[in-house]
């Protein structure tokens, strides 16, 4: 790591001599003296040469390459190098190296007690070998026998998840992922260098160790997790009613070998907000405000979540006829929310709250591009806005929600799911896999027969078992005994993105009940259906994701967040019909998704 492993210094060549660099002290009544710190540049390899051929030497990494002519014998390879007067290298200058088994490590010691460590990687022309590889100033430990490079970064050295590493290949090679190109380290990646013989390959697979971030990862008082923010650091905590604030004693956690104060267990006054500062291994520090408040409201309220000041104001009808429809289902126990006006305060005596729109018709700005679903959502929902965070919080806390049509990447907004839009498709990043009709105009279907019907698929084989008797399906008859029917007019508005399936995430990842059932241990989530006409498992047409702070699957997801005590349904897909109005044709079972809708919210609103 950068902070430990070097000293800055300056190599100038000024007529073949190396200027010294002396840091003076200031001087006082009281001292009067002069820390020298040797010159690091007394300690480097200015030349190294072998059969007749110089070296690359970079100095920041302190690494030496050279690709020497084709056929040549690494096994037996005298290296000649010129230093700095008094200055001594193990190996030394002259000696006869085996150089086919991996890199050498040469150790200079200068005069002036300056030493430094280089590491020098030959190759033959047309051999297929990595000969350095750095990540930043971090340079990777290269084992040529088990094909694998290690790099130890820092917490502040970058995003494991869009690193751009340099490396030197041997000439006369090619390489399947460029030198600087950003790629997702999160897990070890694979390299492939290959002759341009065509004939030879080989594989590295680079892992990268990153010392983890100064950060508290679980705030607990009296088994009420607190919601940590971490862009913010904050801590919020909202206890019980009744709670004496003034003698809590939080159990606080963070990364292995980090440090916090107040020491977890540690009995506070939180009458006011109460600083804990955590340090990790590099001596970094970070703060975190912490708040607890007592609950004085007990959330009774249905609540629909729209984009326009009022329900009269809505431009979407889809949004405009499901929020007149829960007003006049749940009457008194009712509230409209404006996106731009959700807070904390005006969360706190909602149980249940709904987003939902479908806007191909109306064209009012809801739309993706073929890579990034983000914009679906208006700002006030993107990852990071007040108002999002403002909703995690809540969900987190215990509120429970339904999002569908366009609202349904609000689940990656929440952080319940995570994603990563700039970065491929990874385990722990959990993208859509499909892009269709993602535009600003959707797709709309104009005169479609009323025996086309679109629906929910909810045969057995279409999840880990079968689910048609759950409650949220109550009053509701399959057609067919097979699928929920949900559409029939003759124009539908649709937004085609979903997840088919998890390939190169999950495995199995498709398509029968043993990949469903995956999915659901992985994410802690519940898979009701697909779309109807699919006869296997393939595609998540509904899926209720279930709170994370109780017991989670041995193979749940470490990245997922174990702090949702809310519970979340998403529709994810209007391919499957999920459309509150019909554009002035007919739905014959408009009933279905009302009936539905309800079955969900109630179920929703009696959870603990």
């Amino acid at each position: 790591m950068k902070q430990y492993k070097k000293l800055l210094f300056f190599v100038m060549l000024i007529s073949a001599s190396i200027l010294s660099f002396t840091i003076v002290s200031c001087n006082s009544d009281d001292d009067n003296f002069t820390d020298v710190v040797p010159d690091i540049a007394e300690a480097i390899i200015r030349s190294f040469e072998t059969s007749d051929q110089f070296a690359t030497i970079n100095h920041t990494s302190a690494t030496i390459t050279a690709t020497l002519p084709s056929g040549t014998n690494l096994n037996s390879l005298t290296v000649n190098m010129t230093l700095p007067e008094g200055t001594t290298v193990d190996p030394a200058s002259g000696s006869t190296l085996d150089f086919s088994s991996g890199p050498i490590i040469f150790t200079t010691n200068a005069a002036n007690g300056a030493s430094r460590q280089y590491t020098a990687t030959l190759a033959a022309f047309g051999d297929p070998k990595i000969l350095s590889f750095s990540v930043g100033d971090n340079a990777g430990v290269i084992d040529d026998a088990a094909g694998t490079i290690t790099v130890d970064i820092g917490s502040q050295d970058g995003d494991i998840t869009s690193l751009a590493p340099n490396f030197v290949i041997a000439d006369g090679t090619t390489v399947d992922v460029a030198s600087g190109v950003s790629r997702n380290f999160s897990n070890p990646v694979v390299y492939t260098v290959q002759s341009n013989d065509g004939f030879t390959a080989k594989e590295y697979t680079v892992t990268v160790n990153q010392v983890p971030a100064p950060q508290i990862t679980s705030f607990v008082i009296d088994g009420t997790t607190g919601v940590v923010n971490d862009t913010d650091e904050t801590i919020y905590v909202l206890m019980p009613p009744g709670t004496d604030v003034t003698n809590l004693s939080p159990v606080v956690e963070v990364p292995t070998g980090q440090t916090v104060n107040p020491a977890s267990g540690t009995a506070q006054d939180f009458t006011n907000t109460v600083d804990y500062t955590v340090t990790n291994t590099e001596n970094l520090n970070k703060t975190y405000t912490v708040t607890v408040e007592v609950q004085t409201v007990i959330p009774t309220f249905y609540a629909f979540l729209g984009e326009q000041a009022d329900i009269a104001s809505l431009i979407d009808d889809d949004a405009k006829a499901a929020a007149l429809w829960m007003q006049s289902t749940y009457g008194a126990d009712f509230k409209y929310i404006q996106f731009s006006n959700i807070t904390g305060a005006e969360m706190a005596d909602v149980k249940v709250a709904m987003a939902y729109y479908l806007t191909p018709l109306e064209n009012v700005g809801y739309s993706a591009t073929s890579t990034d679903v983000s914009t679906l959502l208006p700002a006030e929902l993107q990852t990071g806005a007040p108002q999002a965070e403002a909703l995690k919080t809540w969900v987190k806390l215990g509120g429970d929600m339904l999002i569908a049509g366009e609202a349904t990447p609000l689940i990656f907004s929440l952080g319940r799911v995570p994603a990563d839009f700039s970065a491929p498709r990874a385990p722990g990043n959990y993208v859509y896999s499909e892009f269709g009709c993602a535009g600003t105009g959707g797709c709309v279907d104009m005169n479609k027969p009323p025996d086309d019907r679109w629906g929910l698929g909810m045969r057995p084989e279409n999840n880990s078992e079968d689910r048609r008797n759950h409650p949220i399906f109550n009053g509701l008859t399959f057609f067919n005994d097979e699928f929920l029917a949900l559409q029939n007019s003759a124009t539908r508005e649709v937004r085609l993105i979903w997840w088919q399936h998890f390939d190169n995430i999950l495995s199995p990842s498709c398509c029968g009940q043993d990949a469903a059932l995956l999915f659901e241990q992985n994410f802690s989530a519940t898979k009701f259906g697909t779309l109807s006409f699919i006869g296997d498992a393939f595609g998540y047409g509904a899926v209720m994701w279930n709170r994370t702070d109780q017991a989670n699957d041995p193979n749940f997801d470490s990245q997922i967040p174990t702090d949702f005590q809310g519970t979340i349904m998403s529709i994810e897909n209007t391919i499957v019909g999920y459309e509150w109005d019909s554009n002035g044709t007919v739905n014959d079972f408009q009933s279905n998704i009302e009936t539905f809708t309800g079955n969900i919210l109630d179920y929703l609103y009696n959870l603990n």
